[in-house]
């Protein structure tokens, strides 16, 4: 456990469990509101309060472009963070003299984020886009995927990650996370909403396997888009159908992004620590090319037991906590699920029985989610913290 200060009542306990390896390590501040209004004081007058914190206009440049990363949820899912939210982030930047959109990366899966045309349709339907936030959404890697540049790693298991372009090449980033749970992290925060969320296609590809791509021939339609997308000319027409030659196949995931058929598909293998690890490092990327520059918000409502990216949503398993913000992605998760665990999870839920102190989310998935902040530190993004109560 980290050592972290907490300045409200109702999480008024200090850790004594001071891991040896933070020890040292500078606490970054993270801001928390909770989800309490009264008249005169909405939960829109709290987050203005609290994206001030953040002291924006202090990094912003006049006319700076500035991304603001979002996840604008798969259709039949009804627990990605409200537009409102993104609104009054856009405000704020414009305000500061910079100039917001709204992006996000596409998708390995088929479905209503697959491509930038189904992304923008969710997009809008979800309320993200420039009538309803002020900001226009742009999607961060392109019409399929293939638009990013390659941003320097040192890191175990990559030397540079694949980073959508519009992400990579803004001039400042704002980063918002709905902190719920992961099928195979236990949660998905601020570091996975860059790592992962961050990726262009191929980059996820490798994020979330050997970077093999897995054939699946019969839905091969001979389209073409593999064959000319292939830097390896490792793809050729072989009966009407595409056929990779994984012998040349150098992994970039350049088919798995082109092909709409669901003939040349990932080949799911990452797991485990591998998986925290690659995510961290590909975070870590994203976050050193905005170091300083960067701010990221977790959004801890409605914290349902999976991804936003599947097409449903189930109850949350434990109760609201509020909305938290930081300049260090790793501290954010971390004041974020030590929240969680000091609140009771809710009885009608997928966890059962209600309880606290627990890590809710490991308990459920069988996952060890402390891995991803011990990996992190080993990145140098600390996951120290002290919390300041926002009213």
């Amino acid at each position: 456990m980290v050592k972290y200060r907490r300045s409200n009542d109702y999480f008024d306990s200090v850790s004594k469990n001071v891991s040896p390896s933070v020890l040292g390590d500078p606490m970054d501040k993270v801001f928390w509101m909770d989800l309490r209004a009264r008249p005169g004081a909405s939960l829109e007058d709290k987050f203005r309060r609290l994206i001030g914190k953040l002291d924006i206009a202090a990094f912003i440049k006049p006319g700076e472009l500035v991304a603001i990363k979002v996840h604008v949820g798969e259709s039949g899912n009804l627990a990605y963070i409200n537009h409102t939210y993104a609104r009054l982030a856009a405000e704020a930047i414009t305000k500061a003299g910079g100039r917001p959109f709204l992006t996000d990366t596409n998708t390995l899966y088929s479905g209503g984020r697959h491509n930038a045309v189904a992304h923008c349709e969710t997009a809008v339907r979800h309320g993200y886009f420039s009538g309803t936030t002020g900001a226009p959404f742009i999607v961060a890697d392109g019409l399929r995927g293939l638009d990013y540049e390659e941003l320097p790693v040192a890191g175990k298991h990559f030397t540079s990650a694949k980073i959508g372009s519009a992400l990579a090449q803004a001039g400042a980033l704002v980063a918002l996370s709905h902190f719920k749970g992961h099928c195979e992290m236990g949660f998905g925060g601020a570091v996975k909403n860059l790592g992962m969320g961050g990726a262009a296609v191929p980059g996820k590809l490798a994020l979330h396997s050997s970077s093999k791509p897995l054939q699946k021939v019969d839905c091969c339609v001979a389209c073409g888009q593999c064959i000319r997308r292939c830097p390896a000319s490792a793809i050729g027409l072989k009966n009407r159908k595409a056929v990779i030659d994984y012998n040349r196949c150098i992994g970039c995931g350049q088919c798995v992004a082109a092909c709409n058929y669901g003939a040349i598909n990932v080949k799911w293998e990452s797991h485990g620590e591998a998986l925290f690890e690659k995510i961290a490092e590909y975070a870590s990327a994203l976050h050193e090319r905005h170091k300083g520059k960067a701010r990221y918000v977790n959004f801890a409502f409605d914290i349902s037991p999976d991804c936003d990216c599947w097409d449903y949503n189930d109850v949350p398993i434990v109760q609201d906590i509020g909305i938290l913000a930081s300049s260090n992605p790793a501290a954010l998760d971390r004041a974020t699920l030590d929240l969680v665990i000091k609140s009771p999870a809710l009885g009608n839920s997928a966890y059962a029985p209600p309880g606290t102190g627990e890590n809710l989310f490991d308990a459920l998935r069988k996952t060890k989610s402390e891995y991803l902040f011990e990996y992190c530190r080993k990145l140098g993004l600390s996951d120290a913290y002290e919390l300041e109560k926002v009213e």
